[in-house]
């Protein structure tokens, strides 16, 4: 295996001193004659040699790494990191993603451990409505993404939760819909409470009551599976009250993995028997069958606002939070007003 070249080994072929080499590669040039620094750039040149940018980022107190912490491994967040890579190379940024499961304590250490290796930024997903390290962390530069804490010193970036999933509920109330079911994830999240009150102002809006048997939490103990497993139990309870849900959201990717594996099993037919609404758009969306009709959240562009927010928050400018609307996709598993 060939040894990589050194900052040394730059030094003896061009005959100067580490502290030259150094001080070309930090453009700190003014005392140096062209001379030397041509010998210098032949000699980085030939040997092949490579700036070791963390060891760099170190000595100037930061790394041109950000972090990224997701609560579990929904597609979704896939989306987004997708749009915070391509942005992320603009800046000459890279990202390294560490997963909470939704579990607090392993969000804290990761934080804790990104700041110990200097990250130039953090972009976090809270597994709560409050952030206990909020304090000791309010001088690093970190952005919320998708979910919102409060009084946080924070900027955030989300989507209009309230307004997109009052749009799914209403699309069902017109449709003919009385007892429309909702799957909710973790009752602590600020996404839950947002998703919540627009299903109940939709509600509201069409006359139609708030039934408690008909609201579920599927989310409640976290992690990946335990989502699509709390979608499935949850959809198992909504099919089979004694008044059975005729229509049923589900507000994130995993919970509506696990209701629609719980309708297969029970031999529902969507939409004749039970209208569906779900989260995020993936392209098997189209071609599931029936195609889903799903509240489409604005992933890629969320993922490049919270870079853009990092960048400024890194030049110590002033950073604002941003909300991004959501859009209902009308496909077949919703059904239609003449179904009814």
């Amino acid at each position: 295996m060939t040894k990589k070249p050194t900052l040394h080994d730059v030094a003896k072929a061009a005959g100067v001193s580490i502290a030259t080499v150094s001080n070309v590669l930090n453009k700190k040039e003014k005392e140096l004659s062209e001379q030397t620094r041509r010998k210098v750039l032949e000699a980085i040149q030939r040997l092949g040699y490579s700036p070791n940018q963390h060891a760099r980022g170190l000595k100037k107190g930061k790394t041109n790494l950000i972090g990224f912490i997701i609560p579990d491994q929904n597609p979704f967040f896939m989306e987004i990191l997708k749009g915070i890579h391509e942005t992320c190379a603009e800046y000459d940024w890279q990202v390294i993603v560490a997963c909470s499961e939704e579990n607090e304590v392993r969000q804290n250490e990761l934080v804790d451990i990104f700041i110990s290796q200097q990250v130039s930024g953090i972009i976090l997903v809270p597994v709560t409505s409050t952030l206990a390290g909020k304090d000791k962390w309010s001088n690093f530069p970190i952005v919320l993404l998708d979910r919102e804490i409060e009084d946080s010193p924070f900027p955030s970036v989300s989507a209009t939760n309230i307004e997109g999933c009052c749009q799914a509920t209403e699309r069902l109330a017109m449709n003919g819909h009385q007892r429309i079911g909702i799957i909710l994830a973790s009752p602590d999240i600020s996404t839950t409470v947002q998703r919540r009150k627009g299903y109940e102002q939709a509600l509201h809006a069409h006359g139609l009551r708030i039934e408690p048997d008909l609201i579920t939490y599927g989310g409640e103990y976290g992690g990946t599976q335990s989502q699509i497993n709390g979608g499935y139990r949850s959809t198992m309870h909504l099919l089979n009250l004694p008044q059975p849900a005729t229509a049923i959201i589900a507000i994130n990717h995993l919970l509506m993995l696990g209701a629609l594996k719980a309708m297969k099993e029970m031999k529902v037919r969507v939409p004749d028997d039970v209208a569906f609404i779900g989260f995020d758009d993936h392209p098997w969306s189209e071609i599931n069958t029936p195609q889903l009709t799903v509240v489409s959240q604005p992933a890629y562009d969320m993922g490049r606002q919270s870079i853009h927010i990092l960048r400024a928050l890194d030049e110590d400018k002033t950073a604002r939070s941003i909300k991004l609307p959501m859009k209902l996709i009308i496909r077949e598993s919703c059904g239609t007003a003449t179904m009814m």
